[in-house]
């Protein structure tokens, strides 16, 4: 595991093929927008293809495309197999589309932005990966997000208890990257710089 303050980047013989890019870390650490900002950046990766179960988020704009199904039909997609992984989480089921990774990859390297349980199934299925895992800064951080998310409390104290959990598990990932308050483009950065060998 490379930590924020180390620049080697590793190659493992992966720079002439496709690869599959994972950003993960705990809830309300800021992902999904270092995600889209590292998309623009690096034109080279594709963004993934996802099914989820939980509402459309009014005004939100996505890191990834996103099918928004009934439970019902997420449950179809895991016994036809069409899921590469998926999770339950917070209550709604979230999953990456097989055909869909599989035809990116074809042309494209691929950004994914997911929850610690995802990331370590692709890490499993896919040893063609680099990993990059987001910390806050301190856990308040994370705390403090998460009080000015439209959530019930009972949510809000399950993730933060999560996030306490999967930060335990950072050193699983490759890489590890502080995301300091009000140093969003700092963090950009860091991991465009890896993910630009690829």
């Amino acid at each position: 595991m490379i930590s924020l303050s180390n620049s080697t980047i590793i190659s493992n013989g992966m720079n002439n093929e496709k690869i599959i890019a994972i950003i993960t870390g705990p809830s309300a650490v800021g992902k999904s927008t270092i995600a889209k900002a590292v998309l623009k950046k690096l034109k080279k990766f594709k963004p993934s293809v996802s099914y989820t179960t939980r509402s459309q988020r009014q005004g939100d704009t996505e890191d990834k495309i996103m099918y928004y199904v009934t439970e019902k039909k997420f449950r179809e997609l895991i016994d036809d197999d069409q899921l590469v992984e998926w999770a339950q989480v917070y209550g709604h089921f979230y999953g990456t589309s097989r055909a869909e990774l599989k035809k990116i990859l074809e042309k494209n390297n691929v950004l994914l932005n997911i929850d610690v349980q995802g990331a370590k199934n692709i890490k499993k299925k896919f040893p063609k990966n680099i990993s990059i895992f987001i910390m806050p800064e301190k856990i308040e951080d994370i705390a403090n997000r998460l009080k000015a998310r439209h959530m019930p409390l009972a949510i809000k104290k399950l993730r933060l208890q999560a996030a306490k959990t999967e930060m335990a598990q950072a050193d699983l990932f490759d890489y590890r990257i502080v995301n300091y308050n009000n140093r969003l483009d700092e963090t950009v950065d860091k991991v465009v710089k890896i993910l630009k060998k690829y």
